[in-house]
């Protein structure tokens, strides 16, 4: 599978609750939402931004995987 922010090549697996864990090289081990998932059809993500938010998650909670959901998510 490719990820879902920058494109290259990342490992998928299923996560609980209606989510997916995906750990790319270049973006790292990321949580995103099913309802998310479904809105990546019609929308794109601001990369860059969803990026630096991501690093802040990580940052802010090193223990907990960092988690793109709606609350979470930047559209460009």
């Amino acid at each position: 599978m490719n990820c879902y922010l920058c494109g290259l090549q990342a490992k998928q697996s299923e996560e609980d609750q209606g989510s997916e864990l995906v750990d790319c090289s270049d973006c790292g081990t990321y949580k995103i939402s099913s309802i998310v998932l479904r809105e990546l059809g019609s929308k794109t993500f601001n990369y860059p931004k969803m990026r630096d938010d991501l690093h802040r998650q990580r940052q802010f909670n090193a223990t907990a995987v960092a988690e793109i959901n709606t609350q979470t998510a930047i559209w460009a």
